[in-house]
């Protein structure tokens, strides 16, 4: 038996799994994450003793717990800086609910964990190389090649938002300019649109409002050019989009594809499907068991 842990900026979702990853019960707890690591990690604790009682399991079964973190995560163990938990400036959770839980922790970014979740059960099932990339406040991304997920040296691999795509575009979150998230997430597609978010512009687009059908297109725009950079260089099986500015369906996905065909060399781009994912809102708590498994 197993733990998957989706630790949130606003909610904790723990699932106990078997070891076919076939969950039990899950839990949904407030993350409270302006009060700090300390009480965030009483959070978890107390998410994860909930989640066993629901599966009427003894923390003695479980083998390992998975956990998905937002924001880099260095040395598969600590967490840096993520911007939605205030405080967590150097955080090794994995050592933290080690001692706590007396329990083997494996601890990964959470668009990576999303990555793992689509490549075992979702949209990447069959596939051998492939992206995930999450489309919703920010762009984040994880990498699968033969495979396996691909971490890089320092454990950083597939911060596909942050590939800068126009210098002289805006300010990014990170402090770069131009980056695919400055350029294709919900809030810049809002900003262009003049709508208070994503959800908005897409309803004013199809009711046939220019501006936000023209900041959808050139979102589109620049996501086909980040896409087609990334098909080139790996020449992956599938791309797969995930997050909620995915939810809007042909309206994104046709013009991306129309890019991605326009900018991949030939045998790449023929090669490679841009598909939606198929997990949706549980795939952080998957992606969590996913790592479990893929130990």
């Amino acid at each position: 038996m197993i733990i998957g842990i989706d630790l949130g900026g606003t909610k904790i979702l723990t699932a106990v799994a078997d070891k076919n990853g076939r969950i039990i019960s899950s839990v949904k707890v407030d993350t409270q994450a302006k009060l700090g690591p300390k009480r965030v990690i009483e959070n978890v604790i107390r998410s994860t003793n909930l989640a066993l009682v629901k599966a009427k399991v003894p923390l003695s079964k479980i083998s390992r717990i998975g956990l998905g973190a937002p924001g880099p995560v260095i040395n598969g163990s600590t967490i840096v800086s993520p911007p939605n938990l205030p405080g967590w400036h150097k955080v090794n959770i994995k050592q933290i609910l080690g001692k706590i839980l007396k329990k083997e922790v494996i601890v990964e970014n959470d668009a990576n964990a999303a990555a793992l979740a689509e490549y075992r059960f979702g949209a990447g099932k069959g596939s051998k190389n492939m992206i995930y990339m999450t489309i919703s406040t920010g762009i984040g991304g994880g990498i699968i090649i033969d495979g396996k997920l691909y971490k890089g040296s320092t454990g950083t691999a597939g911060e596909v938002g942050h590939m800068v795509i126009d210098p002289k575009g805006p300010r990014c979150g990170c402090g770069n300019y131009g980056c695919l998230e400055a350029l294709s997430s919900g809030p810049a597609i809002a900003r262009v649109a003049g709508t208070k978010d994503a959800l908005e512009a897409e309803k004013e687009a199809r009711k046939g409002d220019k501006r936000a059908r023209n900041a959808i297109k050139l979102a589109a725009w620049y996501l086909g050019i980040g896409i087609s950079d990334l098909v080139n260089l790996l020449n992956p099986d599938k791309v797969i989009l995930g997050g909620g500015v995915s939810n809007m369906g042909d309206l994104l996905f046709k013009p991306v594809r129309q890019w991605v065909a326009k900018y991949s060399m030939d045998t790449p781009g023929k090669h490679v499907k841009i598909v939606p994912a198929k997990l949706k809102s549980n795939v952080g708590v998957i992606g969590a068991i996913a790592i479990c498994l893929s130990r």
